[in-house]
């Protein structure tokens, strides 16, 4: 897991790299900690290079890291965002670059902890990866909601954004193995745990999609996730 840190107060850096190290040990997690104190040339390595979570002070100088993260967003980098800081002034903000945490100094390990859980960094789901027109996608097949196809193009919608892949639902649904996802209708793939809603003729999804069932065998469908659901309790 590549962790990328960027704090212009080196001793910060450097208690959070520590930090880390010392979380890594304590998880048994692989983690390859990259670190800076230029927003700059932080920003120029995350533009060549992928990072898994990204640790960003909000008081860099010059500007701040919520531009320097807004920048990097417009570019669609696909990574988890820890703000760290001071005050709550850009709480606001943070939420506008989907940060997952808000870090306030001086750091705490078992706050860090908290962090990195948010992050997903303890997750032992590993992750899929899908070619968009502009971009590589790394996704949690658990953060996936839907895959429809639409125009010979799959649409991979997670709560954030949503992804326009160049291919077959068969494609997709070999990436995606784990026994939540069903697939409702020809071009409709769905994960289970975001059912909110079963119908006659279609699943209500928690984003609001409503994934139609197709009708020859409607019956097995709504079967089949409910024999999923009752595994579940």
């Amino acid at each position: 897991m590549r962790i990328v840190a960027c704090d212009d107060d080196v001793s910060e850096l450097e208690e959070l790299k520590q930090q880390l190290q010392e979380i890594g040990r304590k998880y048994q997690l692989l983690l390859d900690i990259r670190t800076f104190t230029e927003g700059e040339q932080c920003c120029e390595y995350l533009l060549l290079n992928s990072a898994d979570i990204v640790f960003m002070d909000i008081y860099l100088k010059p500007g701040n890291g919520v531009e320097l993260v807004r920048r990097l967003r417009q570019q669609r980098l696909n990574f988890q965002l820890v703000f760290l800081t001071s005050s709550n002034d850009f709480a606001i903000e943070s939420y506008e670059v989907e940060a997952a945490y808000y870090l306030l100094k001086p750091l705490q390990p078992e706050k860090l902890e908290q962090a990195l859980k948010r992050c997903g960094a303890f997750d032992k789901e590993e992750y899929v990866t899908f070619d968009t027109a502009v971009e590589t996608v790394k996704l949690k097949p658990k953060d996936i909601i839907v895959v429809e196809v639409q125009d010979k193009y799959c649409y991979i919608h997670t709560a954030q954004r949503t992804y326009k892949v160049y291919s077959s639902i068969n494609k997709v649904r070999e990436k995606l193995t784990q026994d939540y996802f069903l697939l409702t209708y020809r071009s409709v793939l769905i994960n289970m745990h975001y059912v909110e809603g079963v119908y006659s003729n279609y699943f209500l999804l928690g984003n609001g999609f409503k994934a139609p069932i197709r009708v020859r065998d409607s019956a097995a469908v709504r079967n089949a996730y409910m024999q999923w659901a009752l595994l579940q309790d």
